[in-house]
């Protein structure tokens, strides 16, 4: 029997090819002229006969093992048959301009325009010690979202965060990813594989209960959340005129509630008055993902980046660049908390 991993069960990492006990590089790269990596995060297999990677191989530390802990965390939820993943993105290494990140992104633009047989195979491990990886499952793409996090030295950086599907195949052998890379041949893929490449369908580990993408299947992510008051929120809405401030849009169940600086990262200030706006849930969206955002002197400012396809968000963002945003007399939206969010982004 040919080598393979299998979901679980844990090979040895010794940091090269070269040394014959190793089971992940050496494994990997095995009559190929090269392999992956000893790096973290991110690694790609190389395809002779496409610029497109055979196989991407995705690392995810265990807290503690890299001598460089990342200041993010992984959700590596294979008894629920999800894992949500960090790009590879650092102060003064955009995640927007990194190489490693392009090729993930172009996997999930793949499937998204039901490119499937064009999808490189993820395959994804964690590290729970030094010299050890332990395979986690072989993933197809979900969907993606840009979202910060902070480094040790409390900048906010953007990043991606990749949200994958594993498949319901226990092993994935080692020959598929060498024929992949050799000539592109699927011959030795397991047959979750062929069967999403084919018609799309996820048989999601480790059930095996089929899941449509596009048929209204829902995914439950579980997150930390930091709650906020009714009362906080029907406060604020108050302050506001229960109005979008950038739209005036005044329908209440599209209404949000949207932080200045997130929950998730500032949880002491979720319910602090001057930290809050209310919008629309269609700019607080946008707002979010650093689309647009608010200077100290409340004047609109937008990403360079930003180029949207609809007349509304052209109109009300991208066409009012430079616009100040009037609040309500009751509301205020304190300077420096403007500038610590907009510190974090690389076009302001």
């Amino acid at each position: 029997m040919g080598r393979a991993y299998r979901v679980g069960e844990t090979y040895r990492d010794t940091g090269s090819y070269r040394k014959s006990e190793d089971q992940f590089l050496r494994w990997i790269r095995g009559p190929l002229d090269s392999g992956i990596r000893n790096t973290g995060g991110i690694r790609d297999i190389g395809a002779d006969h496409s610029d497109s990677p055979a196989a991407l191989v995705l690392v995810s530390n265990d807290k503690g093992v890299s001598q460089h802990d990342d200041p993010w965390e992984d959700t590596l939820a294979v008894d629920s048959g999800y894992i949500s993943y960090w790009g590879d993105a650092k102060e003064g290494n955009p995640y927007d301009d990194s190489d490693q990140n392009d090729k993930v992104v172009d996997a999930f633009d793949r499937a998204a325009a039901g490119r499937r047989e064009e999808v490189p195979p993820v395959l994804v491990f964690r590290k729970p010690e030094s010299g050890v990886v332990q395979f986690c499952g072989l993933c197809v793409p979900d969907y993606l979202e840009a979202r910060p996090y902070r480094d040790d030295d409390g900048n906010r950086v953007p990043n991606y965060l990749f949200h994958f599907t594993i498949l319901n195949t226990p092993e994935v052998p080692v020959e598929w990813l060498h024929s992949r890379a050799r000539g592109g041949s699927n011959e030795a893929a397991p047959d979750e594989w062929e069967t999403w490449t084919r018609t799309g369908e996820v048989h999601q580990w480790p059930t095996g209960v089929q899941r449509e993408q596009n048929e209204g299947w829902v995914r439950r992510y579980e997150q930390a959340e930091i709650p906020v008051s009714e009362d906080f929120r029907q406060e604020a809405f108050e302050r506001y005129g229960r109005a979008c401030v950038i739209t005036d849009i005044r329908e209440e169940p599209v209404l949000d509630l949207a932080h200045v600086l997130p929950r998730s990262e500032r949880p002491d200030l979720a319910e602090h008055s001057e930290n809050v706006l209310v919008l629309n849930s269609l700019h607080h969206r946008a707002f979010d993902a650093d689309l647009f955002t608010i200077d100290p002197e409340m004047r609109l400012r937008v990403s360079p980046a930003f180029d949207p396809g609809h007349p509304f968000l052209r109109e009300t963002i991208v066409e009012r660049e430079g616009e100040e945003v009037r609040l309500p007399p009751d509301a205020s939206v304190r300077g420096e908390f403007l500038e610590e969010l907009n510190g974090s982004l690389s076009w302001v």
